[in-house]
């Protein structure tokens, strides 16, 4: 923060309205806000800009001398040390809104996916092992038993063609 602190200071010298030296920053970024410049001259904000200044210090002022009246004196205790503690409740924020309909949710779709998933994963095995188990059967060795096989098949396949009208 010092760095920070060190270079804002810097930044602001090099814009003080008292030298005409020092105004490199305004002309290196003139050709940026060269056209909203001149929309705000001739404005009370632009003509009165020493007295707006003036008042931004007053205020700033104002500001660390009631946070020294206060804070330094101790009439109020600092709120950041609880609110910090708690991160500042973001956490027990998330756990509220999105923890209870979150972990619904959650729960639905580990039910969803254990009870349709799970069941049409594991029927499909079943289902193969069964047909497996059927197949097993028809396998003896014996060739005949295959050209029986292929022949009812044939015929089967014949007989769809001619009711369906395609070898008509």
């Amino acid at each position: 923060l010092v760095v920070l602190s060190v270079l804002s200071v810097i930044g602001g010298a090099m814009q003080l309205p008292f030298s005409k030296n020092l105004h490199f920053l305004e002309h290196w970024l003139e050709p940026v806000v060269e056209e909203s410049e001149r929309s705000i001259k001739g404005t009370w904000a632009y003509d009165n800009k020493y007295v707006l200044l003036g008042v931004a210090i007053v205020v700033a002022l104002a500001g660390i001398a009631l946070s020294l009246a206060v804070y330094a004196k101790r009439r109020l205790p600092a709120v950041e040390p609880k609110v910090l503690e708690n991160a500042w409740y973001y956490d027990a924020t998330v756990a509220r809104v999105v923890g209870g309909p979150g972990a619904a949710a959650f729960d639905g779709i580990t039910r969803f996916d254990a009870r349709v998933v799970d069941g049409a994963v594991n029927g499909a095995g079943s289902l193969a092992r069964g047909l497996g188990s059927l197949v097993r059967r028809s396998q003896t060795g014996f060739v005949r038993a295959y050209a029986a096989i292929i022949a009812l098949g044939t015929v089967a396949v014949l007989a769809w063609f001619v009711w369906r009208g395609w070898l008509a």
